[in-house]
């Protein structure tokens, strides 16, 4: 074994008090942060504000410089649709993958700045070792965009996991256990389903329609039926709001929207209840609905009995929506199961990877590493 191959086998066995070892699901809506031994420590949108670059024309102008950032996560989204005509608020993450490269670059650096000012007991010498979960549908360049940003944030070592496998770790899936489940992830941007078994994806497919869809469904309903035009923070309240009913007195209640009307100009609201915000998302809850059925069709039969008895597990803030479990358990005749707090089941398995070293080294050998 040369030099340089026993100073990284001595770096890659670093004690982790020596280095924060950190779990990240970078969503398209929100970004969640894990830390060894603290758990949850950032729970932010993924949204940032910055000034609109500027553009010259001519053969001297002179070159564009990088447009400077503003505000990151919840006072970059609470400037969203208020923000000045020189200011520009975007989600550099869009249906699961990067869309802005330079603004993922920024937000992911500055959400990595806070957690290196999180006091800690011991001197972190070492750069961090981050696990990151990723849909299974992306390619391998951006896998390579994922790797690059966090790489650039001041990690030493990234792992990129699958976040169904993530999720189905939250929830207590053993990887080295053939013991099959099929896992509904229903987030901001996209929607995945797979069916997971020892560590790894047997069968997955994933969609562009998600909590982001609802929001728009829900304004376009909105807009036709009431001729009002409401914004989209106002259509998630609504969604939220209905996520939130638990008993049939809860589904009684009526929704406040306020909004233009399209007729006058003039401000003006209108109550609606659980059943039309239904209607609403109804065409793009029946394209989950076909996903999770096709994903059924191209199952092995001998995983089957262990999905019937398991049952179909949904995860992601997208699950939460009323009704989405009784509509897909209609439709495929077995029981559906909505976890609780399913909007954290990612994260919550990147924290047991971490925190668990036999469970990294086992992902790891799937993963051929």
């Amino acid at each position: 074994m040369g030099q340089k191959d026993k100073i990284f086998k001595f770096i890659k066995g670093i004690p982790s008090g020596m280095s924060w070892e950190v779990g990240v699901d970078l969503g398209s809506s929100n970004t969640l942060i894990y830390l060894k031994d603290r758990g949850i420590v950032i729970e932010e949108s993924t949204t940032m504000a910055r000034l609109k670059k500027k553009r010259w024309t001519g053969m001297s102008a002179p070159k564009v410089s990088l447009a400077k950032s503003v505000a990151f996560g919840i006072k970059a989204k609470e400037m969203e649709f208020r923000e000045p005509k020189q200011i520009e608020v975007i989600n550099p993450i869009k249906n699961g993958i990067v869309a802005d490269l330079e603004g993922a670059e920024k937000l992911v650096g500055y959400f990595m700045k806070l957690v290196y000012e999180i006091p800690s007991g011991y001197p972190k010498i070492f750069k961090p070792k981050i696990v990151v979960g990723v849909p299974s549908f992306v390619t391998e360049v951006q896998k390579r965009a994922v790797k690059q940003i966090f790489l650039g944030a001041g990690a030493r070592e990234v792992v990129l996991v699958d976040e169904s496998i993530l999720a189905a770790m939250g929830l207590g899936l053993s990887l080295d256990k053939s013991q099959g489940i099929l896992m509904v992830d229903i987030g901001g941007g996209k929607t995945e389903v797979g069916v997971l078994s020892a560590g790894g994806l047997v069968v997955g497919r994933g969609i562009k329609t998600a909590g982001n869809d609802f929001d728009e469904a829900i304004i376009n309903y909105i807009k036709m039926k009431y001729g009002l035009l409401i914004g989209k923070s106002s259509a998630e309240k609504a969604k939220i709001e209905v996520g939130n009913m638990d008993t049939k007195e809860d589904s009684k209640k009526q929704i406040v929207l306020r909004g233009r009307d399209l007729d006058t100009s003039l401000p003006k609201s209108i109550r609606i209840n659980e059943t039309e915000i239904r209607e609403a998302v109804s065409l793009e809850v029946g394209k989950i609905v076909r996903l999770v059925s096709e994903v059924l069709d191209e199952t092995p039969p001998e995983m089957m009995d262990d999905i019937m008895k398991r049952g179909i597990v949904m995860v992601g803030g997208g699950s939460k929506l009323r009704g989405i479990d009784s509509l897909i358990e209609q439709k495929t005749k077995i029981n559906v199961e909505v976890v609780q707090e399913p909007e954290l089941a990612v994260i919550k398995g990147c924290g047991e990877l971490i925190s668990d070293p036999k469970k990294m080294k086992l992902l790891k050998k799937y993963l051929g590493g």
